[in-house]
C-alpha cells in the first residue's frame, strides 16, 4: 500500500483546475484586415459570440502539463512502500575503513561498495528511528550520533574515507558495546570486510569479501657491505595458486634492477638484491603484476643512515666514561683535553667531565660532570655527602633509570646545584640533586652533579646501561633503517640544536611546515604510504645549514594483505551472530516520480516548440 511522508504535497494539486480554466478562457484577438474571410468562418462565430468561454479541445500540451503538476505534487508528498527491515528505534553503523577496505575483488572497492551500502540503508529509515554512525579509521571516529536526519547522516558518511592503516575495529567494537548499554532498542551492523565476534544479540556484520587475491612486499631490509648496500626483500603471495612475479627495485626513484620470481602458493620468496649505488638514500621494491590489492605492492628501506654521531669529549682521561659511549657502535668518539675544548663546534654531543667552557656550543646536545663553581651556565655551591639516594617524585625522565639500581650507588661527595629553569630533577639525595635533565629550547642537557670517580658507580654493570639510556635520549636512532612506521602512526622527529625551519614533504609531495620548538616533534599526518623527507634549517656561527633525512610509512601486511581471513562470506551476503527480527522498513519512491517528471517537462517543451 502507498504511504505518505508529506500529505501537504497534495496541495499542489490545486494548480490542476487552474491550468484546466486557463484552457477554457476564450482567447483575445487583435484586428487584422485580410483580403477573405471564407476560410475563417468559424473563427468569426467565436469572435462575434459575447461569451468568455470556449469549449475544451483536445489537447497535448494541456494533458502534458496536467501530467507534470500530478508528478510534481506526488513527488512532494513523499510516497513510500512498506518493506522488510530491522526492529529497533536506534541503530549503531559501524564502517571499516582498514586498509583492506581498498580491495578491488568487490566493485568498484569493498570500501565504496560498502558505503553506498549504508547511504541505502539510511534513505530507507523511519522518522522516528536514529542512528549513530561510526568510522573504524585510525581511531574510532564517532561521526553522527544518535540522529534521524537523514541529510546529515548522508552528508557526514560521504566524508568517511579510507585509510593505509590497520583501523580500530577492536577499539571501536569497545566504544559500541559502551554505547550500546546506554540504549534499550539498539541494532548493531558492522560494515567490513571480516567476521568480527560481538557478545551480544541484534549484531550482524555485513561482510564484503570475494576473497581476492594479492601479492605483497612483506619486507625490505638492507645492510653495508664493502661492494656497497645489499637489499633484502620479503615477496608473500596470499593467494591459493604458485605465481609468477615481476619485481623491481629502484635506487632513489631510479631502477636499478628487474627480476623475474617464482612465490608458491601462501607463501614467500626471498630476494637480494646487489649493485646498488653506494650514496643511494632510500630503495623502493614494487611489484609489477596486478592484483586485488595495490596499495601494498611497493616497499621501501632507508639507507642514509650510516654516518656515525659525532661525540666530543673533554676530560682529563676518563676511561670509565670512554666505555661506557663507545659501546654504542653508532658513535664516533674524539676526546680533547680542557686546553683544547674552546670553540669548538660541528658535534652531535657534548660530553664534559669536570669542565664547563666560558661558551656553551648551541649545535650539539650537552652532558655535563661534576661542574665546578666558575662557570657562566650553572649556580654551583657547596659540597656534600649524599645520603639516601632515591628517584625524583617529580621527574619526567625516569627512563635514564630503567634495570638501574640507583637506591645501591654509593657517592663519596657531590656538589650542591640550583635547578635552572628548563632543569627537572631525575636522581636525587637528601641533601640536594645528583641528576639534573631537561630541554632548552631544542637542546638537551643533562648535568651529573658529582664526579664518577668519587663513587662506586662504574664498578657495577648499572654504569654502561645508565650511559646508555642516556645516550638513547641525546642520539636517539630515531628515523633510521631499525624502525619500521606504519601508516596511521604517530612519528617522531628530533630537532636539531639550533634549528630555526623543519620542513616534511610527504609521498604526495605536500609541504608540511613542523613547530621546532622543541627537541622531540611529533607528526600526526604520516598517513600516505611511502618516503618523507625531512629537512631542518640548523644556525651555528658558520651560518645557516640544511641537514636532510628520510623516513618511510609502511602498509601493515601482516593485518591487511591477506584478503580472505576466516569464514568470509561473499556477495554482501549477511552474517548473524546474535538475534536478527526482520519487520518492516519503508521504500521512498519520490526519486522516480521526479525522474519521470523531468522527461514529461522535456517532452512537454518539445511539444512547444515543434508541434504534433
Amino acid at each position: 500500500m502507498l504511504n505518505f511522508l508529506n500529505p501537504w504535497g497534495f496541495l499542489f494539486s490545486l494548480f490542476i483546475p487552474a491550468i484546466i480554466l486557463l484552457y477554457l478562457l476564450k482567447q483575445q484577438y487583435q484586428e487584422v484586415k485580410v483580403s477573405s474571410t471564407y476560410l475563417w468562418q468559424k473563427t468569426i462565430q467565436d469572435i462575434q459570440t459575447s461569451m468568455p468561454w470556449q469549449k475544451l479541445r483536445k489537447n497535448l500540451l494541456l494533458f502534458l502539463q496536467l501530467l507534470a503538476v500530478l508528478l510534481f505534487t506526488l513527488a512532494i508528498a513523499r510516497p513510500f512502500l512498506y518493506r522488510k527491515a530491522e526492529n529497533s528505534s536506534d541503530f549503531i553503523i559501524v564502517l571499516d575503513c582498514s586498509a583492506s577496505m581498498q580491495a578491488e575483488d568487490v566493485k568498484p572497492t569493498r570500501f565504496l561498495r560498502a558505503r553506498n551500502e549504508i547511504e541505502k540503508f539510511i534513505d530507507g529509515l523511519f522518522p522516528d528511528q536514529r542512528v549513530t554512525l561510526i568510522a573504524a579509521g585510525y581511531e574510532p571516529d564517532v561521526v553522527a550520533r544518535r540522529t534521524g536526519d537523514k541529510n546529515t547522516l548522508k552528508g557526514r558518511l560521504k566524508r568517511i574515507e579510507v585509510t593505509n592503516g590497520g583501523g580500530s575495529m577492536d577499539e571501536t567494537l569497545s566504544l559500541v558495546q559502551a554505547i550500546a548499554r546506554e540504549l534499550e532498542d539498539v541494532e548493531i551492523h558492522v560494515y567490513t570486510d571480516k567476521n568480527y565476534e560481538f557478545g551480544r544479540p541484534n549484531y550482524k556484520s555485513i561482510v564484503f569479501n570475494e576473497n581476492g587475491d594479492n601479492f605483497a612486499v612483506d619486507l625490505v631490509s638492507w645492510t653495508q657491505t664493502p661492494d656497497g648496500p645489499v637489499i633484502l626483500s620479503r615477496i608473500a603471495n596470499y593467494s591459493g595458486e604458485n605465481a609468477t612475479l615481476s619485481v623491481e627495485c629502484l635506487a632513489d626513484g631510479i631502477t636499478a634492477d628487474v627480476k623475474e620470481i617464482m612465490v608458491p602458493a601462501d607463501g614467500t620468496t626471498d630476494v637480494y638484491w646487489t649493485g646498488i649505488p653506494s650514496h643511494t638514500r632510500w630503495v623502493e621494491i614494487d611489484i609489477l603484476d596486478k592484483d586485488d590489492l595495490l596499495l601494498d605492492n611497493r616497499g621501501w628501506a632507508i639507507t642514509d643512515y650510516h654516518e656515525d654521531n659525532r661525540v666530543l669529549l673533554v676530560s682529563q682521561r676518563n676511561i670509565f666514561l670512554e666505555k661506557a659511549v663507545t659501546l654504542r657502535k653508532d658513535i664516533e668518539l674524539i676526546k680533547t683535553t680542557y686546553e683544547q675544548a674552546d670553540d669548538t663546534e660541528g658535534y652531535s654531543l657534548y660530553i664534559f667531565d669536570g669542565y664547563i667552557p666560558e661558551s656553551l656550543p648551541d649545535d650539539g646536545n650537552i652532558i655535563i660532570f661534576n661542574p665546578q663553581n666558575d662557570n657562566n651556565f650553572l649556580n654551583v655551591g657547596e659540597e656534600f655527602v649524599p645520603g639516601n639516594i632515591h628517584l625524583s617524585s617529580q621527574t619526567r625522565y625516569s627512563q635514564f633509570l630503567d634495570f638501574v639500581a640507583y637506591d645501591d650507588f654509593h657517592i663519596a661527595r657531590a656538589r650542591q646545584i640550583s635547578v635552572p629553569d628548563w632543569g627537572n630533577v631525575v636522581l636525587e639525595a637528601e641533601q640536594g640533586p645528583l641528576l639534573i635533565t631537561g630541554e632548552k629550547g631544542s637542546q638537551r642537557i643533562a648535568v651529573f652533579s658529582f664526579d664518577v670517580h668519587d663513587s662506586d658507580i662504574p664498578l657495577k654493570m648499572d654504569f654502561p646501561i645508565l650511559m646508555q639510556n642516556m645516550l638513547t635520549w641525546m642520539l636517539p636512532q630515531g628515523l633510521g633503517h631499525d624502525v619500521k612506521y606504519y601508516a596511521g602512526q604517530e612519528v617522531q622527529i628530533q630537532s636539531m640544536p639550533g634549528v630555526q625551519n623543519i620542513y616534511v614533504t610527504t609521498p604526495s609531495g605536500e609541504r608540511l611546515s613542523i613547530d621546532p620548538t622543541y627537541s622531540i616533534v611529533p607528526i600526526n599526518d604520516a598517513r600516505e604510504v611511502g618516503i618523507y623527507r625531512v629537512q631542518q634549517d640548523v644556525v651555528s656561527s658558520k651560518g645557516t645549514n640544511t641537514t636532510e633525512h628520510y623516513f618511510a610509512v609502511h602498509v601493515p601486511t601482516q593485518s591487511e594483505s591477506d584478503l580472505r581471513p576466516g569464514q568470509v562470506l561473499t556477495d554482501t551476503s549477511q552474517y548473524e551472530s546474535g538475534q536478527y527480527t526482520p519487520v518492516v522498513q519503508m521504500k521512498e519512491l519520490w526519486r522516480y516520480f521526479a525522474w519521470i517528471l523531468l522527461a514529461v517537462i522535456l517532452l512537454e517543451w518539445w511539444v512547444y516548440q515543434y508541434g504534433y
